[in-house]
């Protein structure tokens, strides 16, 4: 199957939000509360099946939102989208951070593959989210 990389604008970005939202929160939530700078998205021939949306902090930081598969989808093509980010900001980001819940293994297995480190712990809606972050401090 043949996969591609699509680099996308919050406009465009909206019309995939609610489906997004859905398959991360299992909820439906407005685009407007995404606040991103882009997302990448990861296509087959028919349409999108993984995504990774990013927010810049300042010129040298970069904060992972969230990402995922849309519906039906799994696995490999989600760590295409977050490999996809690590290609667009290699370089251009100090700083690369972001929050995991602390049962999400798979996730956290993924970024500690790609150097990311645990430098803190959150706490959000009674749930933990350790603070991963990559880059210089």
């Amino acid at each position: 199957m043949e996969l591609s990389v699509i680099k996308c604008s919050p406009d465009k970005w909206a019309h995939y939000s609610k489906d997004a939202h859905k398959a991360v929160f299992g909820e439906i939530r407005e685009p407007e509360l995404d606040r991103i700078s882009y997302a990448m998205l990861i296509h087959n021939q028919e349409k999108p099946i993984a995504f990774t949306t990013c927010r810049e902090l300042d010129s040298e930081s970069l904060y992972l939102q969230y990402g995922g598969c849309f519906k039906g989808n799994v696995g490999i093509p989600s760590i295409r989208a977050f490999e996809a980010v690590l290609r667009e900001s290699k370089g251009k980001y100090k700083r690369i951070s972001a929050l995991v819940k602390n049962d999400n293994i798979n996730c956290l297995h993924m970024f500690m593959k790609f150097g990311f480190r645990a430098i803190g712990i959150r706490y959000f809606k009674n749930e933990i989210f350790l603070e991963m972050f990559l880059g210089e401090q």
